[in-house]
């Protein structure tokens, strides 16, 4: 009767070991389970961050990028601007010499009408006096 109930003492025993075995076998699947899904979830969310650094820098890139275009923009539109201002002083510079140029070819031409003229009423005065010379010269021997 002992060597049976140590028999089945040995039984319970061994049957209590295989069950702490299992228990602790499925524990430690357990364990290695959460913490492979932990690690994957780690790389995940690495990945995750890793893509959105990426996103970020692209996007302040890309911002950069547009920066650099409207002030490319900016600066043509102002050389524009200040081209057509010079074209138009230039323009307004070109108008003025025109016009003093045009002046000055009227005074000259008035000035050279008014010489002939003078010249013109002088040459009259000296055929004037010389036709009154001749006629009067003409008169005497008469």
């Amino acid at each position: 009767v002992w060597e049976k109930r140590e028999e089945e003492w040995e039984k319970e025993k061994r049957a209590r070991d295989r069950l702490m075995s299992e228990v602790l076998a499925g524990s430690q699947r357990q364990i290695q389970e959460k913490l492979e899904l932990n690690r994957r979830a780690q790389e995940e969310s690495v990945k995750y961050r890793e893509q959105l650094i990426r996103e970020l820098e692209e996007a302040k890139e890309l911002t950069r990028r547009e920066r650099e275009q409207e002030e490319e923009l900016k600066s043509a539109r102002r050389q524009e601007l200040d081209a057509q201002v010079r074209l138009r002083h230039l323009q307004e510079q070109e108008e003025q010499e025109r016009q003093r140029e045009e002046e000055e070819e009227e005074r000259l031409r008035k000035q050279r009408c008014k010489e002939l003229v003078q010249q013109e009423a002088k040459r009259m005065a000296e055929q004037g006096y010389r036709n009154r010379v001749k006629s009067s010269w003409g008169n005497r021997d008469t």
